[in-house]
């Protein structure tokens, strides 16, 4: 790569998402002149979001900057490196570069958001270079689990920055390009500046397996199982949809893809060429009921327990193409992401009364991981000898994991940098610090709403989870300021409807004397309202130990 002789040699690194979790990856580099980001994912809901559709970063950074801001540069097409790209480019509309799959995948995105006519999207390949602003960027091939996947070399004023993306060391993948150390050492001949990598699994001692091995597994149980085949898998797993298809071939079955992003993904992935799968094999959901079961496989998401995939309707009986049969053979190809596993262990409990088999990657191997383990991330660190090193990608053990390692082998613990989303981390030749923060916490999307971590809606719709809803209605005569009849309360999600008529009862006796007492004084209706709130609120954590979220309706008559 081009050297370059600027007058402020110095670079800014600043996650706005991915540090401290699994999800929503954002990194932006920037310089006096420039921005660039670095993928835009998302994260998706945990047990403590109810109701939210996606997590995405907090971009008000970039929107503030965004007379500098180039470009978007994406490593590889999962949902937490580009879920988020569509909400990026409503705020600022900047160029992006993807590796074809990432593109095709982008492209269906903007195209849904009626944003594809206005953004430049362009396909790179690796080893090509582009100038953009004042960085040299330089994609190279890195495997992992969905095709077209990479790291990115950017050339800045202090130096040159390496970002794995997800990465792991296979040199033989089932679809893809091996992890190219070749390249890597010739662009770090005097070593990295700066190497970023992916954490996910810095814990885990050793290598992790090749596909090749899922390669013989899947099929394995394919040709033995005496029925229909369901697989359960993530549908950006490219190479497993190959592996399924192969095996049908060769066990004489007949493949049917269920569920919207398998469908797009198997699609995409045929168009552009990573998927080789003769349109006679695949058939639809109708012609898969009505052919014997010993000739399908079935090939749907769910293997995370999500609640609206294809085989968690199966299991809830409510798909509406395919119901469980009795004897066939389900495989589960993929490990439980934590937090997953209530869902996923419901779904598998009720595959199972319904007569299935289902196989998991605990009893067989039907999944091996995409990320790279100690002694690849050994390898990775080796080649590269990075002046600073940040680990990226990863809950904070597994940065800590990382971050060890790196010093292990040979990075001075001063330049060794654990970052939280929102840290910036200035760096220049001779030195590196943590000169700021910003705010880059979780911004919710609902629907159409968007909101951030300082709103009520979340701590409101826990509340409700937990403890219900109680409303409270009530009039006052306009001209005396009487209470008309008495408060009205019901409830919903507080107490069994059994228990509920006397203790609400009760609490409107309760409530009566107060309401008139301050009723005829010249209160505020908020005023007013808040007494009720307290009022009932308190009659109820007595009797029942619980505070329900408290509604009132008040009127004039």
């Amino acid at each position: 790569m081009t050297d370059y002789n600027y007058e402020t040699p110095w670079v800014r690194v600043l996650p706005l998402g991915g540090l401290g979790e699994i999800g929503k990856n954002m990194m932006v580099l920037e310089t006096a002149d420039d921005i660039v980001v670095i993928d835009a994912g998302v994260l998706f809901p945990e047990w403590n979001m109810p109701g939210i559709d996606i997590v995405i970063p907090d971009m008000d950074y970039l929107e503030d900057n965004a007379d500098r801001v180039r470009a978007l540069l994406i490593t590889h097409g999962h949902e937490d490196h580009i879920g988020a790209v569509s909400h990026l480019i409503k705020r600022i509309n900047i160029p992006i570069y993807a590796p074809a799959m990432a593109e095709a995948l982008i492209h269906e995105k903007l195209r849904q958001a009626k944003l594809r006519d206005q953004v430049s999207l362009e396909v790179i390949r690796p080893g090509e270079q582009h100038y953009i602003g004042g960085f040299e960027v330089e994609w190279f091939s890195v495997c992992h689990s969905v095709p077209d996947s990479t790291g990115i070399a950017i050339n800045t004023p202090a130096g040159v920055i390496i970002h794995t993306g997800d990465f792991k060391l296979d040199n033989d993948p089932v679809i893809g390009s091996p992890t190219d150390l070749g390249v890597l050492s010739d662009i770090c001949q005097d070593g990295a500046f700066l190497l970023m990598a992916d954490s996910t699994y810095a814990e885990e001692e050793g290598y992790s397996a090749s596909d090749r091995e899922i390669a013989e597994n899947i099929p394995a149980l394919i040709g033995a199982a005496p029925a229909r085949v369901i697989v359960s898998s993530f549908a950006s797993q490219i190479s497993r949809i190959q592996i399924v298809a192969d095996a049908c071939l060769h066990y004489g079955r007949k493949l049917c893809v269920v569920g919207r992003s398998m469908i797009n993904n198997t699609k995409v992935s045929r168009e552009i060429g990573h998927l080789n799968i003769p349109a006679d094999l695949m058939i639809s959901s109708a012609e898969a009921n009505s052919l014997p079961p010993s000739k399908v496989v079935i090939l749907t998401t769910g293997s995370q327990g999500e609640s609206q995939s294809g085989l968690v309707r199966m299991a809830r009986n409510d798909h509406k193409d395919i119901q469980i049969q009795d004897n066939d053979t389900i495989i589960m190809s993929s490990s439980t992401i934590p937090g997953n596993e209530v869902p996923v262990n419901d779904s598998i409990n009720e595959l199972v009364r319904m007569g299935a088999r289902v196989i998991t990657n605990q009893e067989t191997r039907t999944h091996v991981p995409g990320h790279a383990r100690k002694e690849e991330l050994r390898a990775l660190l080796n080649v590269t000898r990075p002046k600073y090193f940040v680990p990226v990608h990863g809950e904070y053990r597994m940065l800590k994991a990382h971050a060890d390692l790196a010093i292990s082998t040979g990075v001075s613990p001063e330049n060794s940098f654990i970052l939280t989303n929102g840290d910036i981390l200035e760096l220049d030749t001779d030195s590196a610090e943590v000169v700021d923060r910003i705010e880059a916490g979780h911004i919710f999307v609902d629907g159409l709403g968007i909101w951030d971590e300082r709103g009520n809606v979340i701590n409101e719709r826990q509340a409700l989870q937990q403890n219900g809803i109680v409303s409270v209605a009530f009039s006052r005569d306009v001209t005396d300021g009487s209470l008309v009849g008495k408060p009205k309360i019901v409830s919903v999600g507080f107490v069994h409807k059994e228990d509920a008529q006397g203790l609400l009862r009760e609490t409107e006796d309760a409530l009566r004397p107060v309401l008139e007492q301050y009723l005829k004084k010249p209160n505020e209706w908020n005023e007013i309202e808040e007494v009720v709130r307290k009022t009932v609120g308190s009659f109820l954590s007595r009797r029942t130990k619980r505070r329900p979220i408290i509604i009132t309706t008040s009127i004039d008559v």
